[in-house]
């Protein structure tokens, strides 16, 4: 249950403005303009309020109220509204107890804050909001014990600070890569689209508080939440129900990074067959993130190759039509086929079916390109020889050396058609080496 709190946010800054006054700045904040030293002061439960905007509840927020979308659009302006303020400690409790970052587990044990909240001149909270939630659920079940949670300790940021300052100390302290506790991967895309499409901050922005190596970065991020909403919203007719996908992050990347390299005719049905593994990942074979569609194929031309083979499968086209010199997969073939693995109908079975069809393409390449890659690993054998050294070797290296070329013409033998006997193959490099190691 929450404390009673002022809802009044003039009255909030008055009373924080009161309280700070006089206090020598010492907390280090990075703002948009740099560094900058702010006071730490402690404040009343009724001054603090959690913040709307928490990049760690985007997510949940937006799959809690999809059936409220009033509620949900005017959700900031409804911020000091007890409804918003006990929605906002309930799901901050959760994540306060979560087991990667038990924050509530902590305090319940040291009994006592080893860091400050970080808020705005109002009293909402910027940085802190489950250390909050954990104090105030901790203070109502003992308040003797927990007696120092009555009034944590905060670090106020400069009243001029405005949202989009927030964004970015939240961006700097909570989402970039090197943080202890990292967002959801979900909950940082929506967070960067909110900033981008609803705040209108710039792309440099952006970059900068996420600490994005390069703009390409920005795009791909930004593609693979569409790409999940896409999913949520077509294949299993829940929209905004992330929670489906939290799991699946490297499914998801990995997809979008594939379907951004494929020429745009076979990026469409690869999409549609992409979602329907997702969808029925459970099911199928463990690893699948690490082969194509989410990973790279073996060779340039299986996803093609596996798409002929599936739309024969599936009896979209004739097995000789390839054969016979026509296209097998004309645009009619394509969309019938993307239409056949978006279908809810059998989905288990098609799925299987994509698998074994990848893993059958992809065995009978790799197959088809061991020759290739033999006679190439000979030819930086017989390079690397030819750098050899004898006079240099000890009489061990020389053993090991010679067994390992006996062997090598023992198992060539096939592919020379001569007799494996003593290994006295044509004239050549490894047989005088084998002449000169011998005794």
């Amino acid at each position: 249950m929450l404390p009673t709190y002022i809802s009044d946010t003039a009255e909030r800054r008055r009373r924080i403005a009161a309280a700070a006054a006089g206090v020598a700045p010492d907390h280090w904040v990075t703002l948009r303009q740099g560094p900058r030293q702010v006071p730490r002061i402690p404040l009343a439960q009724e001054l603090l309020l959690y913040r709307v905007d928490n990049g760690r509840l985007l997510a949940e927020l937006q799959e809690r109220l999809v059936n409220q979308p009033e509620r949900r659009r005017h959700l900031v302006e409804q911020e000091s509204e007890p409804g918003t303020q006990e929605l906002l400690h309930e799901l901050l409790l959760e994540k306060a107890r979560a087991p990667e970052g038990p924050i509530l587990q902590e305090l319940e044990r040291l009994a006592v804050q080893t860091e400050p909240l970080l808020v705005d001149a109002a009293g909402v909270v910027v940085n802190g909001n489950r250390r909050l939630a954990a104090m105030r659920w901790l203070l109502a079940a003992d308040p003797r014990r927990y007696t120092r949670f009555q009034a944590p300790l905060a670090a106020v940021l400069p009243a001029e600070v405005e949202r989009a300052d927030l964004e970015f100390i939240e961006a700097a302290l909570q989402m970039a890569p090197e943080t202890k506790l990292a967002y959801g991967w979900l909950d940082r895309r929506l967070k960067i689209r909110e900033q981008r499409e609803l705040l209108g901050l710039a792309d440099a922005w952006i970059q900068e508080a996420y600490r994005m190596q390069t703009p390409e970065q920005l795009q791909r991020e930004l593609a693979e939440l569409e790409l999940a909403e896409r999913y949520l919203e077509e294949v299993c007719r829940t929209p905004l129900r992330y929670s489906a996908i939290a799991d699946a992050e490297p499914l998801f990347t990995g997809l979008a990074a594939q379907l951004a390299a494929l020429p745009r005719r076979l990026a469409r049905p690869w999409r549609a067959l992409g979602l329907l593994l997702i969808h029925q990942r459970q099911q199928l074979d463990t690893g699948l993130a690490k082969h194509f569609p989410f990973a790279d194929p073996v060779a340039s031309e299986l996803p093609r190759e596996v798409l002929v083979q599936l739309a024969q499968d599936w009896e979209l086209v004739d097995g000789d039509a390839e054969a016979g010199g026509s296209e097998p997969l004309a645009k009619p073939v394509l969309r019938e086929l993307i239409a056949m693995a978006g279908a809810d109908a059998h989905r288990e079975r098609r799925a299987a079916q994509v698998q074994d069809q990848l893993d059958a393409t992809r065995l009978q390449l790799r197959q088809e390109r061991i020759p290739q890659r033999l006679a190439e690993n000979l030819r930086q054998v017989r390079r690397q020889l030819r750098k050899l050294d004898l006079n240099r070797l000890d009489r061990r290296e020389r053993q090991r050396i010679r067994g390992e070329l006996a062997a090598l013409f023992t198992e060539a033998e096939p592919v020379l058609g001569g007799a494996a006997v003593a290994p006295r193959p044509q004239p050549g490099l490894l047989s005088r080496l084998l002449e000169r190691w011998r005794g």
